[in-house]
């Protein structure tokens, strides 16, 4: 039986008008001060409530449902101290553009002054990877922070968070359910620069079309096949993309490197720099000599940003270039036959890409396996791939389960490695709870191989064993297979190439989550 309105409790309201703004999942870590909140989700169901054990694989969880379902989802977490264990993953979301509902609990609003435990500034903490921070003080406020906040969700994207008192979560409300609104339009794209591309293409110039957001979308890559055919055009991704398109049928688009020594100069060969669904490249990493901002500025345009009509883009540039309709190459699926028997993250690898299946969702944290895998992708079977975007670690588990709620009926493989997983191995255990069907690819070299290969890229030689041991993870080594089956996820523990390719097929055979150890020298 529906309630209206006057009968309503606080957050029993925000949840109906969050649902009516097309919400529909929430990631929930909730504490004493979100109780409330919890008992409002008991009477206002149209919202799936999903526990995460730790606050990162809620915020992560969100930002993975996102980059697939393309809807925003709500996060639930208690005051300032649970917000903050959230934060590295909102991070994230924040670099992917990805849009989530943040609910942040908050003492009782006449408590707060008195400074009780766990009070904290919240608004500071959420400022930085938020698009809007709302507060309710008041049922007025309540009203005007929720309809602030979902406006936001739809009209600017990104994160949007709120902060809730207790007492108005459960105060009555008298408040008409929050209307939904259309979302707004996409920004427009420069049709000058298009206009000048097109001529330094059709001129011969050597000219890079570089892409992110929906330009990476299957549509657009279809498209774009066709100027890719052209000798003096070639197609590079972002390197972090929030998702792309990738495997058979589709262009071959790599990524353009993450250092600045090499991102460059690879940069500076080319005429003219189109950006398009994306921002102009910058360095990750500042290095000395080089620039911040990657290639030439004056030889670069921007098409459209991340938010804008790649599509009205492109069609307006093939209008506009006329290329001829020239038949894409035919790529040959990825055999991992002939490999040996030697498990390296390279042959590692190759057996994934070759028994990947059709519309699969990748989700690639691990440089380990994500970097050779990703040279690989357009061999594999169609797929979508979804990345760490913004360089806080601990992103990839988190972001498997929610592109698995998100999409149910595809199978997900995150290819992870060892030191990562362990920020937020308390995904394997939502996994397990919800039964989804994801495929743990877990590089397992005991190590923090990036920082050790980044220290021999910079020069830097340690000689101390007990600072090396900081790179260390062997000293004790991780019992993989018995931590995540405590978790509830049955693991395998693999160290050649036949053992991979069996655990790896048998582990597609069957519905719900498993984990694989590649255990790599």
């Amino acid at each position: 039986m529906s309630q209206d309105a006057s009968q309503m409790m606080g957050a029993q309201w925000l949840l109906k008008s969050a649902a009516a703004a097309g919400i529909e999942v929430c990631f929930a870590n909730p504490g004493t001060t979100e109780l409330p909140f919890v008992a409002a989700m008991d009477r206002a169901t149209e919202i799936r409530p999903l526990l995460g054990l730790f606050e990162g694989v809620c915020s992560g969880a969100a930002d993975g449902y996102y980059r697939i379902r393309r809807k925003p989802a709500m996060t639930l977490t208690h005051l300032g101290p649970g917000f903050a264990n959230a934060i590295a993953n909102l991070h994230n979301a924040r670099r992917a553009r990805s849009t989530i509902f943040n609910v942040i609990g908050e003492h009782m609003s006449w408590h707060v002054a008195a400074d009780p435990p766990l009070a904290s500034d919240i608004e500071s903490l959420a400022r930085p990877v938020s698009a809007g921070v709302w507060r309710a003080d008041t049922s007025a406020t309540l009203h005007s922070a929720t309809v602030g906040a979902l406006h936001g969700l739809q009209h600017i994207g990104g994160i949007h968070t709120l902060i809730l008192p207790m007492d108005l979560q459960e105060d009555p409300v008298h408040h008409a359910i929050a209307p939904a609104v259309a979302a707004q339009a996409p920004a427009d794209y420069n049709a000058g620069a298009v206009a000048t591309v097109a001529a330094d293409i059709t001129a011969g110039r050597k000219v890079l079309l570089y892409l992110g957001a929906d330009a990476l979308g299957e549509g657009t890559l279809r498209r774009l096949a066709r100027l890719a055919a052209l000798p003096n055009v070639e197609l590079v991704g972002e390197t972090f993309p929030a998702a792309s398109e990738q495997g058979l049928g589709l262009p071959a688009v790599k990524r353009l490197v993450a250092l600045a020594e090499k991102a460059h100069p690879y940069l500076l060969g080319f005429e003219r720099i189109a950006v398009l669904g994306a921002e102009p490249p910058v360095a990750f990493f500042g290095a000395r000599g080089l620039p911040s901002h990657l290639g030439d500025p004056a030889r670069m345009v921007q098409l459209c940003g991340p938010r804008g009509r790649v599509g009205e883009a492109v069609d307006d540039l093939l209008e506009r270039v006329r290329p001829p309709a020239a038949p894409m190459a035919l790529l040959q699926r990825v055999s991992d036959t002939d490999l040996g028997e030697a498990l390296t993250a390279e042959t590692a690898s190759r057996v994934i890409a070759a028994h990947l299946p059709a519309n699969a969702i990748v989700s690639a944290e691990g440089a380990t396996l994500g970097f050779p895998f990703n040279a690989l992708a357009s061999q594999a079977e169609r797929h979508t791939t979804i990345v760490l975007t913004g360089g806080a670690i601990g992103q990839g588990l988190p972001s498997a389960f929610g592109a698995s709620v998100a999409a149910p009926g595809r199978k997900v493989v995150a290819l992870q490695s060892d030191g990562s997983a362990l920020f937020t191995i308390q995904a394997l255990w939502s996994m397990a709870r919800e039964g989804s069907d994801v495929v743990v690819v877990l590089a397992s070299n005991r190590r923090y191989n990036i920082l050790i290969n980044e220290m021999a890229r910079t020069g830097y030689e340690l000689t101390s064993e007990s600072v090396r041991d900081l790179l260390s993870l062997g000293r004790p080594a991780v019992d993989w297979q018995a931590l995540s089956t405590s978790f509830g996820v049955p693991a395998s523990r693999v160290d050649s190439v036949s053992a991979l390719r069996r655990a790896f097929q048998a582990a597609l055979a069957e519905r719900g989550p498993r984990l694989i150890e590649v255990v790599l020298p």
